[in-house]
């Protein structure tokens, strides 16, 4: 199969889909820098930076996406919606790997604790 071969998908762009597209593109923009601020105080912790670092990516990522859409919306160019479309995909990539990590991080805080009680409660203190 050849991955460089390009296809053709047009779309008719109403007046209706022009707004969703700058609603998307403003939400996308806002939950991007959300990201971002939630990534940095992540990565006050030097463990939690394994989370932080990949959630700062991921907000960036969809910064860029929100702000792609935005230009589709107002130029109406298809290179501007590749584009919302290889970085919505970029913060997916890195938001997998946040969530992964996440997991990790609740799964060993819970045996921490877990073995952190059952010390206590023996009377090993």
């Amino acid at each position: 199969m050849n991955t460089n071969q390009t296809n053709t998908i047009s779309f008719q762009t109403t007046e209706l889909l022009i707004k969703h597209m700058r609603f998307i593109a403003t939400m996308q923009q806002v939950f991007g820098v959300i990201f971002i601020i939630a990534g940095a105080f992540t990565c006050l912790g030097i463990i939690t930076a394994i989370v932080g670092i990949p959630q700062i990516f991921a907000g960036a990522k969809l910064f860029k996406s929100g702000s792609a859409f935005s230009l589709a919306a107002s130029l109406r160019k298809g290179d501007d919606i590749v584009d919302a479309i290889e970085n919505i995909y970029g913060y997916w990539k890195y938001f997998l790997i946040t969530f992964i990590a996440s997991i990790v991080f609740i799964v060993l805080y819970i045996v921490i604790i877990i073995s952190i009680f059952v010390t206590y409660s023996n009377g090993y203190y």
